[in-house]
């Protein structure tokens, strides 16, 4: 009766276990083709994509070629002699027979046309003669108009005037000999090539292009749609937001037109104003994947009917077993498969590849096994038999046969070989799985073999088996590799239960006890947690224990678990290396910028909660960016870790101490008694700067400006006590450096007015408010002008004349001065060559070039193109350069010199002495001019250090074959020690202020001369 209530739990268990074996295997496929549904998705989408992107460069690059090629053209024709003699005669016949010999060479374009500066159509190539049209309402004609220098304006897809040809207006302003505006040259881009191109590339998708201006309106369309002509797409989402930021992109966008979802690729046009956009219907796209996933669909369906009726017939046999062995014991049988081995041979029998198990079961390493032939392990092994062996499988790709294989140890054990025939990179390989069939094995022989693998592979993974009672007292079961990982030898450790508890770490012992209890009420499908251990030496280490129970009493109650216990402390201080790397500065191993704002977001909650008082210093090291040009940013990362050990010597250990980033650091005071306080603080920081920081090259003095921001007077969130703080630093910089400032409401107007500032200096470069003064430079040797500075000017249209004190800093710390240095380059190249053309003497222009504008790649370019479109000679342009710019990437600098001397231009280096150029650095560069800095010529009477310092400078400059200029020279006394000390040149109030363009040529003109002599 016993057994045979027994037998009916276990058939029980049995369709159970078959119930839950079908439902996972069901999910497990449903999910298979879920995750391959989307996949396909993702794969469609991505090469749609790929193809949207590929034919939009096509699209892009032969518009490109058309416009530039038509562009040429135009050009060429401006240029023509022939149009200009007919041109400036108004010679309508001529100027037809012309525009109709050029537009036979020019096959993308359908019109050409010639208006005059009033706007009326002065020739076309359509007809002879012209009527009476007048285009000056016309926007390209009135942009032309406006601004003649530019290279082309481009109108809109319409008719040409005189022959009603469609096409795309292309214009290029006409000037006459002297510059001024006379009209403007129209052709007209036929359509109809750019339609058939189109149509070769998408006529066989569902694809639209659109050929568009900057502005949105389109030119061109494919398919044809005339409403869609001159039609703007600005409204699109892509316009308005990556078209302005990219180059190019691919994004996908709902129409609010037709509520249809669209993937779009769209680029510019590099040089015009044009954009190419390709559009697609998603759902056209994801056509074929909407097919799979009905195929998915039918198949899901198709397993789950199939699932359901193997079910159906699985239990059916099960019952049928049941009623059939009802009065059968059921027993347990042992199946022992033994792993399957992998060799791979080559035709000569060497061994190129064996898996683990062989390496195991033929007692060899993977080494050893690949240093040998298949002769070594097969002793039946005939020379004669194996070319035959190969010819038949390569005959017949698979083989299979039986045969013997022999251990290091001697042992030979039959096994049965499915040999593959495999080709790979023109090599032929045997790709065989071999199986042990031996049947000498004795079951005990295989369970302890099966245990001493089982354990090799827990050392190997560094997993300890545990088999625990639940009553307190009772020992465990414990595997050697258990006690090891717990450092006892394998039966010294006597695991129990109240032991386990005791062992783990106070701080971890409630969550591993609520993770027993949560297993135990049905919250988590097993026992799994990681917690600390104590060692038998006393030591903690992380482990992660995973476990089931396995018996319960009469209660319900479990009363024992087994499970696995590894040893994961490399991976837990691995986890927090990455949290302290996400964290903390590299450098300085301070908190970085997001952990200093989520400190300081707690800090805040507690001093709001509180009522207490925080301050925010902001720190910028002065002169850092000195340090990193010429010592290198190895010194750079010196000084500020000394900053760091400097700063913690004076914060409180509650404060929060953090490297914003660069030189910029922040300290957060905690709950201050006021900003007196914080002033203290603040004091204590700066005295700390008073000892120079130890480098390799010495000693070096910095000190450091201070912002200081109140919460909650001055801000109630981290970003804004922050910026305030920030914004009080500048204040501190600009009062002299080597102070504090507090935040104050007036600190927000002065920061909005740099930025009016900035923007202002934007539009003032838009709008022509920039001019160019002109400071003449002398020789000593007759007091003749021999060259000029150009120094820029700005006339404000409301504030008149601003200093260049105050926006050349705007524009350094904006960037904008890399716009603004390329406007005074080129404004000066074309002054100095209509100096020239007018009659007057060769004079050298020199212009400064900043630090910023020294580091762009293409600054060589620049100044030879400016050198070329004004026809100045090379030599009479001279560029300045500071010494802070020497000592920069010293590789690039030269090489950017090199190119400068190349060209022919002189090279002066300005400013000298106020630097930390070294000598050799200024004897390798080039350079034809040294400028003595007026810092020092202001005090040569007066100060016997400044005449010794000028002194050396000329000295030096001589020695190198350098001429010397002194700047700032206003006194007679300055300029008798600058002769005597045989100075070329000078540049200062003495002889001129700096002039305006006309007054300077005036004065030129004048052949005005310095007196030399009283």
């Amino acid at each position: 009766m016993q057994n045979s209530e027994e037998h009916a739990r276990s058939f029980s268990r049995m369709r159970r276990l078959l119930a839950g074996l079908s439902i996972a295997v069901l999910l497990a496929a449903l999910s298979v083709v879920t995750w391959s549904s989307l996949r396909d998705y993702r794969d469609t989408l991505a090469s749609t994509e790929a193809q949207l992107d590929i034919l939009s460069l096509t699209v892009q690059e032969h518009v490109a070629r058309t416009l530039e090629f038509s562009l040429h053209g135009l050009q060429a024709m401006r240029s023509d002699d022939v149009f200009r003699l007919c041109r400036e005669n108004a010679d309508q016949a001529c100027l037809h027979a012309y525009l109709n010999s050029r537009l036979n060479t020019l096959p993308a374009l359908n019109s050409l046309a010639v208006v005059d500066i009033e706007g009326n159509l002065l020739a076309s190539s359509g007809q002879y003669p012209i009527p009476a049209y007048n285009l000056s309402q016309y926007p390209y004609f009135r942009a032309a108009r406006a601004r003649p220098e530019r290279p082309f304006v481009l109108g809109e897809f319409m008719p040409d005037p005189a022959n009603m040809r469609d096409g795309i207006q292309l214009g290029v302003p006409l000037l006459n000999r002297q510059g001024e505006f006379v009209g403007v040259l129209v052709a007209g881009v036929n359509a109809q090539p750019l339609q058939d191109y189109l149509a070769s590339l998408v006529a066989d998708r569902p694809v639209i292009a659109r050929l568009f201006r900057e502005d949105g309106v389109t030119l061109l369309r494919y398919p044809p749609l005339d409403a869609d002509i001159g039609r703007s797409i600005a409204h699109m989402g892509f316009f308005s937001g990556p078209f302005r930021e990219r180059n190019s992109g691919i994004d996908y966008e709902t129409s609010r037109i037709d509520e249809v979802n669209r993937l779009l690729a769209w680029r510019r046009i590099d040089g015009w104003p044009v954009g190419v956009l390709l559009t697609q219907n998603t759902d056209a796209a994801l056509q074929s994947w909407y097919q799979e996933i009905a195929v998915n669909a039918g198949v899901a369906v198709l397993l789950c009917a199939g699932s359901l009726a193997l079910l159906l017939y699985l239990l059916t046999q099960l019952r049928r077993m049941e009623r059939t062995e009802a009065d059968l014991y059921l027993t347990k049988v042992a199946v022992e498969r033994g792993a399957d081995m992998a060799i791979w041979l080559d035709p000569q029998g060497h061994i190129r590849y064996v898996n683990a198990t062989a390496c195991s079961r033929l007692g060899y390493s993977e080494q050893e096994l690949l240093n040998m032939r298949f002769k070594d392990i097969n002793p039946d092994f005939h020379p004669d038999a194996w070319p035959r062996f190969w010819q038949g499988l390569r005959g017949k790709k698979h083989l299979f046969d039986e045969l013997e294989l022999c251990t290091r140890a001697g042992e030979v054990f039959p096994v049965e070989a499915y040999s593959n025939y495999v080709q790979f990179k023109g090599e032929e390989y045997n790709c065989a799985v071999v199986r042990d069939i031996s049947e000498r094995r004795l079951a005990e022989q295989a369970v302890v073999k099966s245990e001493q693998q089982l354990r090799l592979a827990l050392e190997a993974s560094n997993t300890g088996l545990f088999d625990m009672p639940l009553e307190g007292r009772r020992n465990a079961v414990t595997s050697p590799e258990y006690d090891r990982l717990l450092g006892y030898e394998p039966g010294e450790l006597g695991e129990t239960f109240d032991k386990w508890k005791d062992q783990v770490h106070p701080q971890d012992r409630e969550q591993t006890i609520s993770a027993l209890r949560d297993y135990f009420v049905g919250n988590s499908t097993q026992f799994a947690v990681e917690y600390r251990r104590r060692l038998k030496n006393g030591e903690f280490r992380w482990f992660l224990s995973r476990g089931r129970f396995v018996e319960f009493d009469y209660r319900g109650k479990p009363t024992r678990l087994i499970g696995t216990m590894t040893d994961i402390t490399e991976r837990k201080e691995a986890q927090d290396r990455i949290v302290e790397l996400a964290n903390f500065d590299a450098v300085t191993g301070l908190a970085n910028r997001n952990l200093l704002r989520d400190e300081l977001r707690l800090a805040l909650a507690a001093a709001e909660r509180f009522g207490r008082q925080l301050a925010v210093l902001f720190l910028d090291l002065d002169r850092f960016k000195t340090i990193n040009d010429s010592l290198g940013h190895t010194a750079g990362d010196m000084v500020l870790s000394q900053v760091a050990q400097r700063l913690r010597s004076v914060v409180g250990k509650t404060d929060i101490l953090a490297r914003q980033g660069g030189d910029e650091f922040v300290v957060v005071l905690n709950d201050i008694s006021g900003p007196l306080a914080a002033g203290t603080i603040a004091d204590r920081i700066l005295a700390s700067f008073a000892e120079p920081f130890e480098l390799e090259a010495g000693g070096f003095a910095s000190s450091t400006s201070i912002g200081i921001s109140i919460f909650p007077d001055d801000g109630a969130d981290p970003d804004e006590l922050i910026r305030n703080a920030d914004v009080a630093m500048y204040q501190a910089k600009a009062n002299g450096r080597g102070n504090y400032q507090f935040f104050t409401a007036d600190m927000n107007a002065r920061a909005s007015e740099r930025l009016v500032l900035e923007s202002s200096m934007r539009r003032g470069l838009e709008h022509g408010e920039f001019e160019l003064y002109f400071q003449p430079q002398v020789s000593l040797t007759d007091g003749a002008i021999v060259g000029a500075e150009a120094l820029i000017r700005w006339n404000h249209p409301e504030q008149g004349m601003i200093p260049p004190g105050k926006f050349i800093p705007v524009a350094e710390e904006s960037r904008l001065i890399v716009p603004l240095g390329s406007w005074v380059l080129r404004r000066a190249c074309e002054l100095a060559a209509a100096w020239r053309e007018q009659g007057m003497p060769a004079l050298t222009v020199a212009v400064n070039l900043s630090p910023v504008q020294f580091g762009q790649p293409n600054l060589v370019q620049q100044v030879k193109d400016c050198l070329e479109s004004t026809g100045l000679p090379a030599q009479q342009l001279e560029l300045e350069v500071t010494e802070s710019v020497v000592m920069q990437d010293v590789e690039q600098v030269a090489a950017t010199l090199d190119a400068f001397n190349a060209l022919g231009v002189k090279l002066s280096i300005d400013d000298f002495g106020t630097g930390y150029s070294s000598l050799s650095y200024l004897k390798r560069f080039a350079f034809d001019k040294l400028k003595v800095d007026q810092s020092f010529v202001r005090d040569l009477s007066d100060d016997p250090n400044d005449t010794a310092i000028v002194l050396a400078i000329i000295g030096l400059g001589k020695t190198l074959g350098m001429a010397v200029l002194a700047e700032g020279v206003e006194t007679r006394a300055q300029l008798a020690f600058l002769r005597q000390a045989n100075t070329d040149s000078i540049q200062g109030y003495l002889f001129s202020r700096p002039l305006p363009e006309r007054d300077f040529v005036a004065l030129v003109r004048q052949q005005a001369r310095l007196p030399l002599e009283d």
